[in-house]
C-alpha cells in the first residue's frame, strides 16, 4: 500500500463548526452530541432538596442503590 506525502503544512480543523475553528461552545455541544435526554433530569436536579437526597434519587433512577439484596449479592455485610 502506498501513502502519498505532500510538502504542504498540516492544517488543524475542528469538525464541529462550519468554519473549522474551535470554541468552548462547540466543544460543549460535541460532548453531548447523540446523547439521550433523561426525562427525569429536571425533577432530579432542580433545587428542591438537599444534594444528598438528589444524589440518592439519581442512583435510584439508574437502579444503582445499594439495597440489602444488592449488598448480599456482592457478599457485603448488611442489616
Amino acid at each position: 500500500r502506498h501513502i502519498g506525502l505532500s510538502d504542504e503544512p498540516d492544517v488543524l480543523k475542528w469538525y464541529w463548526t462550519t468554519s473549522g475553528a474551535y470554541s468552548a461552545s462547540s466543544c460543549y455541544k460535541a460532548l453531548f452530541f447523540g446523547a439521550c435526554e433523561d426525562p427525569h433530569w429536571k425533577l432530579t436536579w432542580r433545587p428542591w432538596a438537599p444534594l444528598r437526597v438528589k444524589f440518592f434519587l439519581w442512583l435510584a433512577l439508574q437502579d444503582r442503590c445499594w439495597t440489602a439484596d444488592r449488598l448480599a449479592r456482592h457478599g457485603l455485610p448488611h442489616d
